[in-house]
C-alpha cells in the first residue's frame, strides 16, 4: 500500500504513476457504484457471493446510506485514471469517555496490483487532511493481528499500538460466563424457592387468621 520508486522497463525509466484522491458523494450514483465495486474486491474470499451474483445496486444503496451519516466520509483513489482503492473515515472521540476529537480509519483498501505505488499513502494523506480540517489531534485504525503487511505499513507512518481489540459473539461469552446446564439448573432452583416461599406465606396467613 505504500509508495515506491518509479517503475523501470527495458526502454528506460517510466514516469511515476499518477495518483488522485476524490471524496465520494453519497448522492452521486457513479461514485457510490465505484465504491461498491472496490468494497466487493476488498472482502475476503468466501465472505461475499461471487462478483457476478452481487446485486451492486442494493450494495451501492446500502453504502450510500452509510457514508451519508454525520461524521462519516469516504474517499476513492485512482491510479492513472482507474479507481483502485478507498478509505472510509469516521469522526468522534478516541474513547467514549474522552471529549478530544479523533478520526478513525474504518476501512482502507488498495487493489493488490496497485500497491507499492503510493496509493495507500495518498489515501492516508487525505485522511490526515480530513482530521486537520475537523480539529482532530489523533488518527486511529484497526489492523488485523495477522495482517503483517498492514502492521508494517501503518508503523512506517508513525502509528503505534494503543489497545488490543478482541471480538467474540454474545452467545459465546454467555456460555463462558454461565454454561447452559447451569442456567437451566439455576432456573429450576429459583422456581422451587419461589414455590416454597409462597407456601410458607400461605401457612403464616392461615395461622394468623385461626
Amino acid at each position: 500500500m505504500g509508495g515506491g520508486p518509479a517503475r523501470m522497463s527495458t526502454g528506460g525509466p517510466v514516469a511515476p504513476s499518477q495518483v488522485s484522491v476524490r471524496v465520494i458523494d453519497a448522492e452521486e450514483p457513479v461514485d457510490v457504484e465505484s465504491l461498491a465495486g472496490l468494497w466487493v474486491d476488498s472482502r475476503p474470499v468466501g465472505r461475499v457471493p461471487a462478483a457476478g451474483r452481487v446485486d451492486r445496486r442494493d450494495l451501492a444503496s446500502t453504502l450510500g446510506r452509510a457514508i451519508a451519516r454525520d461524521g462519516v466520509k469516504a474517499f476513492v483513489a485512482a491510479l492513472d485514471g482507474h479507481d483502485v482503492g478507498f478509505v472510509v473515515l469516521s469522526r468522534g472521540p478516541l474513547l467514549p469517555l474522552l471529549d478530544e476529537p479523533s478520526v478513525a480509519i474504518e476501512h482502507l483498501f488498495v487493489q493488490e496490483d496497485a500497491r507499492r505505488q503510493g496509493v495507500g499513502r495518498a489515501l492516508i494523506a487525505r485522511a490526515t487532511t480530513f482530521a486537520e480540517q475537523g480539529g482532530a489531534s489523533q488518527i486511529s485504525t484497526s489492523v488485523p493481528a495477522a495482517g503483517r503487511d498492514g502492521q508494517r505499513f501503518f508503523a512506517r507512518l508513525g502509528f503505534t499500538p494503543f489497545v488490543v481489540r478482541r471480538v467474540a459473539s454474545v452467545s459465546a461469552v454467555r456460555r463462558r460466563l454461565v454454561p447452559e446446564p447451569c442456567l437451566a439448573r439455576d432456573a429450576t432452583v429459583l422456581r422451587r424457592r419461589s414455590l416454597r416461599a409462597r407456601n410458607m406465606a400461605g401457612a403464616l396467613r392461615a395461622r394468623s387468621s385461626a
